[in-house]
């Protein structure tokens, strides 16, 4: 059996690099690097996990202290379904609970199956009315 030992970093010193492939990887697409400097100072938490010092995982939240959303919850594809997401989830979960937030939401892909199962383990539910603005072409 290959144990697999990871590390949970918290903090805007995160390796873009390492991001940006997973984001690519898993279909999101790269920030450019004038939008790294603006998802780094406006993300009230972020988190990584490390696998022999490369990030494997990442999230963020952007809140007011009121409301606050989860962003960027990716794993790199070879290390999904190996525990990473919840070590995400759980330090994310420790931020949200030690703010008593009034409301907590986040984006996830409806179109990717079994999501929505990982998300509801935390406590999350779907809502109808939920809406992105479509970027023009």
């Amino acid at each position: 059996m290959n144990f697999v030992s990871y590390s949970v970093k918290i903090g805007k010193e995160i390796n873009t690099k390492d991001i940006d492939e997973i984001l690519d990887l898993i279909g999101w697409g790269r920030y450019e690097p004038e939008q790294w400097i603006n998802v780094k100072e406006k993300s009230t938490f972020m988190v990584s996990v490390l696998s022999a010092e490369k990030t494997i995982g990442f999230a963020r939240v952007i809140d007011d202290t009121c409301m606050a959303m989860i962003y960027d919850v990716a794993v790199h594809p070879a290390h999904q379904k190996k525990g990473v997401g919840t070590l995400l989830m759980n330090e994310i979960l420790k931020y949200i609970n030690a703010n008593r937030f009034v409301y907590v939401n986040l984006f996830y892909d409806m179109n990717n199956k079994g999501l929505d199962n990982f998300y509801r383990k935390f406590g999350f539910e779907l809502m109808p009315n939920g809406m992105r603005l479509k970027k023009k072409e």
